[in-house]
């Protein structure tokens, strides 16, 4: 799987033949798992032991072991660890995979609004023993692979959507937001591919068609951070890279290649990002090469 600029995640070696993959993560040190990123497939995950934050759209969902958690199609979310010892499993599964050859009334009332958007459904849910069997059995068919696993597995999620439509419908964002979300991928890319030049917040509110005070609320109400925020992010990280590979650069250089005029100023924020001063990270490094 690859992370693309603009946050999508793109699973390279999901078969296009059986487009469902699933998987058991286990992870023991706390703290994000992944970085924000969306995909255009519907996750559910299964948490089987432990507690962590799923953060989706800008919003904490506290899970812990028994919750169900769905990801919408194209929802920017990632995963924050808060125990040592955290075990979750996932389904990820592209829509088109449930489409037939010809048009017939569950494709166009079902089907086609879920690969639209128009269906969606509540992220968390809570001691449903019925849908967390049902999810539960493809896991098990799909880690034996018996003869006939996919057809099963296809069935079966037929009836998961079932019952998320039955029980977990929620009223759809309108057209006019999910315009404005489809845009934002666009800055979101934009930033990622400039983050290392001057980024003004003009620009980018006219790249979304919207003042820079609502472009800002957008902005924050997907991200979790105001643009300025998130653009420092980026330079940080990339910052905390290029330190990690060439350790010798004078720092004021390396605030130079990450976007910074000001090397005081850099190093004030890295700091606060990392925790560490960037010297004392090429100190770190240059001690451990030696």
């Amino acid at each position: 799987m690859i992370i693309a600029g603009n946050g999508q995640m793109i699973y390279q070696d999901i078969n296009s033949d059986f487009p469902i993959r699933m998987e058991r993560k286990e992870y023991h040190e706390p703290g994000p798992i992944l970085k924000k990123h969306w995909h255009e497939e519907l996750m559910i995950f299964y948490i089987e032991k432990g507690s962590a934050i799923i953060h989706c759209n800008s919003q904490p969902i506290p899970v812990s072991a028994g919750d169900l958690v769905i990801i919408n199609t194209n929802d920017i979310h990632y995963v924050e660890n808060c125990c040592s010892h955290f075990v979750e499993s996932y389904i990820l599964i592209d829509f088109n995979f449930l489409l037939s050859h010809k048009d017939d009334l569950c494709q166009t009332k079902y089907i086609t609004p879920l690969l639209q958007n128009r269906i969606r459904f509540q992220n968390k849910i809570k001691n449903d023993d019925e849908l967390i069997s049902q999810v539960l059995d493809l896991f098990s068919e799909y880690e034996q692979k018996r003869q006939g696993y996919e057809l099963w597995i296809k069935a079966g999620f037929y009836r998961i959507l079932v019952l998320l439509m039955r029980c977990y419908a929620i009223p759809v964002t309108e057209e006019i937001k999910n315009r404005q979300h489809h845009q934002l991928r666009s800055v979101l890319k934009y930033i990622d591919e400039h983050y290392d030049q001057k980024i003004n917040l003009k620009g980018l509110a006219a790249m979304t068609n919207v003042s820079p005070h609502h472009f800002c609320r957008l902005f924050k109400s997907i991200t979790g951070m105001p643009p300025v925020a998130y653009v420092n992010y980026l330079r940080i990280n990339a910052a905390m890279k290029l330190l990690q590979q060439q350790h010798h650069l004078p720092i004021s250089e390396v605030a130079l290649a990450v976007g910074f005029n000001d090397s005081n100023y850099f190093s004030r924020l890295f700091r606060k990002y990392k925790n560490i001063s960037p010297k004392d990270v090429a100190k770190e490094l240059s001690i451990t090469k030696v």
